[in-house]
Parts: C-alpha cells; structure tokens; sequence
C-alpha cells in the first residue's frame, strides 16, 4: 500500500556568519570583552532590570558584575580628562620653549640612532593606527551593510517562518487524506469479496476436494479402459473362433481331395505323405466369461457419474459466486461503515492542538513584520547620519595618519645629518611641521573619539556579554525560560499550555525533531488513542463476523453410485484365468507345415507320369499354400490382438479393486471432511480475509503515528531562524559597532606613542634657531646665532 511522503518546503537564504579575517577581528574583540567581563551569566540583578522592579533593585551587585567596565570606563574618562589638559599645557610650555619648544638641538654622536629609531617607532606606530582606522572605516561600513541587509534577511527568515507555519497544516492534511488509500483498498476489497474470500476458501477446500474427484475421474477412465479391453479380447475371440471354423472346414476338404488323388495315383506316388497331419492343433473354444463383470461396469459408468464429477466440479469453482451472493448486504453494510471510518479520521485534524496554535504564532509573525516594515525608513535614515558621523570620526584619526605619513615622508626628503639645524630644507622643516601638526590634531580629537569609545563600549559590550554571549552558548535560553520572567515569551500561551521551553526547543529544532516531539503534544493530544484501529474497524469487523456464509453440499459419488462401484470390484474381476487361452495362441495353428506339405504334394507331381494326378497334386498344393496365407493373414493377426487386449485386460482389472476402494474411501473422508470441517474453514478464512482488511488500517495507522510524532513539522527551520536573527543582531550589527569602538580605542590609545615620538621626531627634522656645541677629540666648536648677541643680561643666582 503505498502511503505519501512529506516532501519539505523551499525556504529563502538567510544571514550567514562571516568567516575570515573579519571573523579574526572579531574573535579579538570577543577575547578583550571576556578579559573586561569574566563574570558568569546571568548576574543577579539582571532579572529586577528585565521586570523593571527597582523597589529593591541592587545596584551594589551591579557595580559588582560590571567592575570589570567600570575599570575600562574610568581609564577612559581619565583618558578624556587629561588628554585634554595635558595637551593645554603642553602647548603652554612649548610657547614657553620648554618640553621641546625650545628650537636648539644637542649634539651627540647618538643623534642619527636616536633619529633612526624615532622614525621607525613612529612610523609602526602609524601603521598600526592606520590599521585600526582600516577596521574601523570598515566596520563602520559593515554596520550601514548589516542594518540594509538586515531587513531583508529578517523578512526572509519570517518568511521561512511563515512557510514553514503554513507547511504544517498541509502536512497534516496530506497525512489525514492519506486515509483515503486504505478506504479505497478495504472498498475494493470488500467490493471483491468474492473472489478473494471465495478464492480463499475455494484453495482450502479444493485441496482435498479436487484430489478426490481426481481419484473418481481417473477410476471412472480406469473402468472405461477396462470395459473397452473386455470388449475387445471378446470380440478378437469371436473373429478368432469364426476363422477357426472356416480353417477347419477348408482344411477337412483340401484333406479329402488329397487322399482321392494319392489313391488314384497308386504306387507312383509312394511314399505318400499322411494327410492325417492336414488338421488344426490349436483349439480356440474357450474364454473366461467376464459377461457380469462387464454389465457390472457398464452399470456404474451408465449411472451418470460424468454428470455427478461435473456437478462436483462446478460447486467447487461456484464457491466465489456463493462468497459473493451470500455477501451482498454484507458488502453495502461495510461500505458504508468505511465512509463513517473516513469522516472519523477527517475529524482528527480539528483535534490536533498544533493546528490551531501555530495560527496564533502566524498572527504573532505578522505583526513583527509590520513592525519592522512601520520602522525601517526611520532605522534607515538613522544609520545613514550615523555612517556619516562614523567616517568624520575615522577621518579625524586619518588626519593624524596623514600628517604622521607626511613627516615620514617629508622629513627625511629634505634632511641632510651634515647641515647644521639652523639650515634644515624646506622640505625636512616642513616634515617636522608636520609631525607637531598630527600632535595638536592628537590632543585635539583624541578625548573626542574617546567619549565615543566609552559610549560605544557601554552599548556594544554590555550587548555582547549579556545578550549575544549568552546566546551563542544558549545560556540565555535558559535564563529566559525562569517562569514569569518575561510573560511575552511564556510558550504555553500560544502552544496550549505546552510544557516546552525555549531551550528546549531550540535544542530539538536544532536536530531537526519534529514539533510533536518537541512540544511534548502526546501530553495534550492521546494520539494512540484517537487512531486506536478498533475504534474505526469494530463495526467492520462485527458485520464480517455476522456474516454466514454456506458452502453448497458437494456430492463426488451417489450412494447407487457407490454401490455399483462397490459390486465391480467385488465382482473377481481381478481373478480371470487366461492361461487356457494363453496355451492355445501359443501353439502351432495347425498339426503339420502347410508349406512344406506342399512342397511333397509338388515333387509327387514331378514323379508321376500320369498328367491328370501331375495336374491335381498341384492344384492341391496350391490351395494348402492358399490356406496358409490365410492363416498367417487372419488367424495369426487376430492371434495377436487378442493376446495384447488380455495382457491389458490382466494388468488393469488386477488394479481395478484396489482403486476402487481407496477412491470410495476417500469419497468417505472428504465427505466426512466437508461436513465437518467446510464451516470452519470458511469461518478461519473469513478470519483471515478480515485480517487482511484491517491490516490496511494498520497500516496507515503506524504510518500516521510515525508521520505525526517524527516527521511532520520539523522544527529545523526555527533554529535557523533563530540562529539567522542572532547573526543579523549580534554577528552583523553588535560585532560590527565593537569591531568599530574597538577600532577607533585602538587608535586612540595609540595617539599617546604617537604623540611622544612625533615630538620628540619633530626636532630632528624641523629647522632650529640655534645650534649645540659639538666636541670632538678635546676640539671646541662654539656656535651661536645672531640673535643670541642681542639678549639682555638676565639676574642669576650664583651656586
């Protein structure tokens, strides 16, 4: 019986996790919050936050929980507070040519080294800031991305939901229309009843029935070859005897005429042959009479036994046109009854708990959608002006790298170790220029990215750690499933009081089970019960057992019939004696050789002068030659018929008792057996035939029961729906904005090695006002500029 498949629905893509070095990044980000937050989950307070109950809200334990933001909160808070004031007074000392204000420049052995690796330094630390102003352009980008691809992946995984929402009822209907192929297969059954059940019951009877009329058909052959043999060994011995007459008679004249013409030869014709031999020396006048026997046998074959075998024959092969007229009212009884089973069955689905619940998720899901699509050119808008702050924000640190690149670049240009700094190009003054100018740039906007660093991080990594961590781990399915947390997530409100969570749904959707399954419905719906088999098949089965079915009496053999048989076979047909016969067509047909009798008569006729006696001699030779033709043309032919139609006779009536009593005896037996046996045969076959029947239900049964509890609605399609909204939320969007706070606090921090070294490189590159002493081997070599000439004398203590 074949029974449908569930094929699954074609669902949308959906968001994907990124891989690669963005994924990399990421990971990085994840290692520096975990190192900020090593706290376990959930913290204590977190569900007072979530039921908004701040009646006797701990704010102890959350400064507990959060220390470790609160510390990186308040290095940047320090950050955005002296960055500000040291670079105030920075600029003050340097108008007041100290902490490099000064345009003088010692001279050392040292100074191209300490040049060298201020460059070096500098110019990996500007490297690595622009690395981390490339992560943060980037991830700026990758946010804007997120969010645009955000509404569409989010429509697609409804979609997905939806569809697969929708697919359930359909799978439940394709598993309920299913019954229609065991109805359809029972109302054919029962519609050829008659044939099968009549069939059945035709095999189980005709096994011995057909066995005996066989036995009767092959005795009846067996007596109809015996009447013929008697028949013919009768007839052969009438024609035999009618020959021996006439060879007696002609041999009785051919004798006396040869006797006249050997005395009227005298004794020319000496020595005569004696005719005395001219005589027949088999005698052929007796025969076993076997006349009763044979009016015994005609007597059973003429009682109409043909007619009996062929009426047998036919109740036998009548038996499924019996089954199916005894079987009518049967037959429109239990189609009826199969239309009940299919309303009963139709019924199911309006009991199924998962029908009406999954509506009301559909409800739900039409609602998140409207509210994503009320939502979206405002979220749209929002992140646009947001993508455009991001990119001022990164350009700020990108000026710093511009400058420091500028210096970098300029600075050895125009540099020359052996001019003296008062004389320094263009070009190395301007590199240096420069560098002071990504210093003031530094102090200027560092405190500002780092307010946006502090924010960022507040959001993005408190999002990680309490939402996106946890989720990814599946701890906040268990925290979300604590009853009465949040009563918009409490599933028994739209499943019909299911024991389900949240985990564990996700869990078993995640292994694909199905939603019977998984929700446990076998707590509200007893599905073994609603398809037990007996609550469908009992009135079937109480109208087939009602049925009474009667299998015509069949008669192989009459009792006059029987009787006759019994008279043949207790006739002695087996006891004929054909050893006198059999003695006789043994011998030679006549006393002496005829030929060679012949041949004497012959040379007498070639001794003898006397022509007349010459004449008849020959003539009486050629009638015994005559004669003798005859007998091996008749006599000796007949001789034979009749010997094979005896042999025949023998070997058949030998056997001709013994078939006849095993063939009444089982006539008795399967008499017997149908009497007895017939009704129970044809209630064990109806038994079976019933089974057959209800096995169709079984069937579709077990078939239903697996379908329903393993196969229908898996639930796959909610894990990756799930897992789809946590790549759009935490992957795409919270990854993103840490990846850029991240970014730009990696930059930011790196501002501070970057100003040191761009101050400190500055000096080397930029044209001084005047020059240091060099000594060289006890040498002195003073130099001063003019406009150290004009300084006016100033107090100092003396040491």
């Amino acid at each position: 019986m074949d029974l449908p498949n569930i094929t699954s629905p074609v669902y949308k893509p959906t968001s994907a996790p990124e891989s690669g070095a963005v994924n990399t990044y990421n990971d990085l980000v994840h290692s520096y919050l975990n190192l900020v937050q090593p706290n376990p989950f959930p913290p204590g307070f977190l569900s007072q936050l979530i039921t908004q109950n701040f009646t006797h809200f701990e704010y102890k334990e959350v400064l507990v929980y959060e220390v470790g933001y609160l510390v990186a909160i308040a290095i940047g808070i320090l950050f955005i507070i002296l960055m500000p004031i040291v670079g105030f007074f920075f600029s003050c000392c340097r108008c007041c040519g100290n902490c490099g204000g000064k345009m003088h420049q010692k001279q050392t052995k040292q100074i191209n080294y300490k040049r060298r690796f201020l460059y070096i330094f500098l110019f990996l630390i500007t490297l690595i800031i622009l690395a981390g102003d490339i992560c943060a352009f980037l991830s700026n980008n990758r946010i804007s991305t997120a969010v645009n691809e955000s509404f569409d992946s989010l429509n697609n995984t409804l979609d997905n939901l939806k569809t697969y929402i929708n697919s359930v009822p359909k799978e439940v209907d394709i598993i309920i229309n299913a019954s229609d192929t065991p109805i359809l297969k029972a109302n054919s059954s029962i519609i050829g009843i008659g044939t099968i059940l009549g069939g059945m019951i035709l095999a189980q009877i005709g096994k011995t029935a057909n066995a005996t009329l066989d036995s009767v058909v092959d005795i009846t052959k067996a007596l109809n070859s015996t009447a013929m043999y008697m028949t013919a060994v009768n007839n052969s011995f009438n024609s035999l005897q009618d020959q021996q007459q006439i060879l007696h008679q002609n041999l009785s004249d051919v004798k006396k005429e040869i006797s006249q013409t050997l005395n009227s030869c005298g004794s020319a014709c000496d020595p005569k042959p004696n005719v005395d031999d001219l005589a027949m020396d088999a005698n052929f006048s007796t025969i076993p009479d076997f006349t009763d026997q044979m009016k015994l046998i005609n007597n059973f074959l003429n009682s109409g036994i043909d007619s009996t075998i062929q009426k047998a024959y036919k109740s036998l092969n009548d038996i499924p046109e019996t089954v199916t007229n005894q079987t009518r009212d049967t037959v429109t009884k239990v189609q009826k009854q199969l239309g009940d089973i299919k309303d009963k069955i139709q019924n199911i689905r309006s009991k199924i708990p998962i029908v009406d619940s999954i509506n009301n998720v559909n409800n739900q899901l039409d609602e998140v959608l409207s509210s994503i699509t009320k939502y979206k050119s405002e979220i749209t808008n929002g992140d646009k002006y947001r993508w455009i702050a991001g990119i001022c924000l990164s350009c700020l640190v990108l000026l710093v790298v511009v400058c420091n690149f500028f210096g970098l670049l300029l600075g050895p240009c125009g540099h020359n170790p052996k001019v003296d700094p008062t004389e320094r190009g263009c070009a190395s003054n301007s590199g240096g220029n420069f560098f002071m100018a990504g210093t003031g740039f530094s102090f200027i906007y560092s405190w500002l990215l780092m307010v946006v660093v502090t924010v960022l991080f507040i959001i993005g990594g408190n999002s990680y750690t309490l939402i996106c961590k946890p989720w990814s781990n599946q701890q906040l399915f268990t925290y979300l499933d604590t009853p009465n947390l949040i009563p918009q997530l409490n599933l028994s409100k739209y499943l019909n009081g299911t024991n389900a969570t949240i985990s564990s749904l996700y869990r078993d959707c995640h292994n694909n089970y199905s939603l019977w399954s998984t929700l446990d419905l076998n707590r509200l719906f007893n599905l073994d019960a609603e398809l037990d088999i007996s609550k469908y098949t009992g009135e079937v089965n109480k109208t087939l057992n009602d049925t009474e079915i009667n299998i015509n009496n069949i008669t192989f053999i009459d009792n006059n019939q029987k009787q006759l048989a019994k008279n043949v076979s207790e006739s002695g047909i087996d006891n004929h004696n054909f050893s006198d016969i059999n003695q006789q067509t043994s011998k030679n047909i006549t006393k002496t050789d005829l030929i060679g009798f012949a041949k004497q008569l012959e040379d007498l006729a070639n001794k003898t002068s006397n022509a007349t006696v010459s004449k008849e001699l020959r003539d009486e030779a050629n009638t015994l030659k005559q004669i003798q033709s005859s007998i091996n043309t008749n006599l000796v032919t007949e001789i034979h018929t009749l010997n094979k139609s005896i042999n025949n006779l023998e070997a058949l009536s030998k056997t001709i008792p013994g078939m006849l009593n095993t063939t009444l005896e089982k006539v008795a037996n399967t008499q017997i057996f149908l009497d007895t046996k017939a009704s129970e045969i044809v209630k064990n076959e109806s038994s079976v035939y019933l089974n057959i029947l209800l096995g169709y239900f079984q069937t579709y049964v077990t078939y239903a029961k697996n379908m329903l509890t393993k196969n229908v609605a898996r639930c796959g399609p909610v894990a990756k729906a799930i897992d789809s909204a946590h790549v759009i939320l935490c992957v795409n969007i919270v990854d993103s904005l840490n990846a850029f706070w991240f970014s730009l606090g990696w930059c930011t921090i790196f501002f501070i090695p970057s100003i040191i070294a761009s101050v400190k490189l500055a000096k080397y590159y930029r044209r001084m006002k005047s020059s240091d002493v060099f000594e060289d081997n006890g040498v002195q070599l003073e130099m001063t500029t003019a406009s150290q000439q004009f300084l006016i004398p100033r107090v100092t203590t003396k040491s």
